[in-house]
């Protein structure tokens, strides 16, 4: 003997367990979003981590030296960083550009630096750059 209601049992049980796998499926994408923007920002970390060495690393050898000519590519903790020093429109300034990479990304910063034979350089302006990841491979 078959009940009138068992049909509706069935139909009830599958609208439920479709339910919760749509749940699943938005949980699941919205943790695969959280993950990815965690890896972005431990990426940004990383890079102003090695945009600071290499200034880091620029003012340091410009206090030794006024001609410092800059360092080429260098690896530094699973990135790469290049510094790039020029003259400035000053007798005393110098125009120094950090150019990092790490995994897929980079970031370039400029930076106007004053010398002085008595005092440590100084950094007037910071300007980051376009990076152009094509250029820094």
């Amino acid at each position: 003997m078959v009940k009138p209601n068992q049909g509706y049992v069935l139909i009830t049980v599958l609208v439920v367990i479709v339910l919760m796998m749509a749940a699943g499926t938005l949980l699941a994408g919205s943790l695969q979003y959280r993950m990815w923007l965690l890896r972005q920002e431990a990426q940004d970390i990383h890079l102003s981590a090695l945009i600071d060495a290499g200034f880091a690393q620029a003012l340091d050898r410009l206090s030794q030296s006024h001609f410092w000519p800059g360092s080429a590519e260098q690896g530094v903790g699973g990135g790469t960083v290049e510094v790039e020093v020029e003259m400035g429109d000053r007798t005393l300034t110098r125009i120094v550009t950090v150019t990092t990479t790490y995994g897929v990304g980079g970031r370039s910063v400029r930076a106007v630096v004053q010398l002085s034979d008595h005092v440590q350089p100084r950094v007037l302006e910071w300007i980051p750059v376009a990076f152009d990841p094509l250029q820094a491979r």
